[in-house]
């Protein structure tokens, strides 16, 4: 028994060993096998793995109102004050009659064109052309009654427009920019009285008619200078993008004398001041 013990002690003695030997291979084996990947051994690196966390992340695209688009397409209606226009006195056209004269407020509008030319350092700058109008009408009438059925008043109307070369600097970055510009190019005044007669003279389907009675057309080189600031509202999948704009216009223009249309009246001309509100489409 004893001598079988022995035996026993002898075999797990051996079995121990051949397991720490295949334990210590195998340890040695991976070890190795791991040294011989260089890929890993390289991404180890404590140095890479520092200047991976130094290189920032990639930076984001702008948003899209601050790149200004190429072709701007403007839409506006607005008022206009004329404070000379209201001084007129343009007199009776019959010795009944009461001095007529124009109401220094009236409505305005506008179609431009502006391209971009050159961003430079915080602004751009846009060319382009303009073409606005100018209402203004009768602010006194001079009444008349030339039969006891018939009234007859005589009103007065004064539409102007302009056209030529625009300039404008947008300064900003972010949905709100600020603008200042100008322009210049033709200026042309139209005057006109018109007897409106009421029943029996006019028919039925027509309750009022008139004739005109003088007119006069004047035209002059004048220009404008413009301030105001445009809001970015939104950009559609097609890439046209969508503003609104407050602007202000102070035109100069003199037209001379009104003599023609009413004798003694003198002259008249600018400053008209313009304020509009605009809609615009660029691309």
């Amino acid at each position: 028994m004893r001598g079988w013990e022995r035996m026993d002690i002898r075999k797990r003695s051996v079995l121990i060993w051949l397991s720490l030997s295949l334990i210590l291979v195998m340890l040695h084996l991976t070890s190795f096998a791991v040294a011989q990947e260089p890929a890993e051994g390289k991404d180890a690196d404590p140095t890479a793995a520092e200047q991976a966390q130094d290189t920032p992340p990639p930076a984001l695209p702008d948003p899209w109102y601050k790149t200004p688009a190429k072709n701007n397409l403007v839409l506006s209606l607005g008022g206009a004050i004329w404070p000379s226009l209201s001084d007129k006195e343009f007199g009776p056209t019959s010795a009944t009659g009461l001095p007529g004269s124009l109401n220094s407020l009236g409505l305005a509008f506008q179609v431009a064109y502006e391209r971009h030319i050159i961003h430079w350092q915080r602004g751009d700058l846009y060319l382009g052309a303009e073409f606005g109008g100018f209402r203004f009408d009768n602010d006194k009438e001079d009444d008349t009654q030339p039969t006891t059925e018939t009234v007859a008043k005589g009103a007065l109307d004064s539409f102007a427009w302009y056209a030529g070369p625009s300039i404008k600097f947008m300064i900003g970055e972010g949905r709100v920019k600020f603008f200042v510009g100008g322009g210049g190019g033709y200026y042309s005044l139209k005057l006109t009285e018109t007897d409106v007669f009421t029943r029996p003279l006019c028919t039925s389907v027509l309750p009022t008619c008139g004739t005109t009675k003088r007119s006069l057309t004047k035209s002059a080189m004048g220009g404008h200078v413009s301030f105001g600031l445009d809001l970015a509202v939104f950009q559609t999948q097609s890439g046209w993008q969508w503003r609104l704009r407050l602007e202000d216009d102070i035109h100069l223009v003199n037209y001379g004398s009104l003599d023609h249309f009413a004798p003694g009246v003198g002259g008249l001309s600018g400053p008209l001041n313009v304020i509009q509100f605009s809609v615009m489409a660029g691309f």
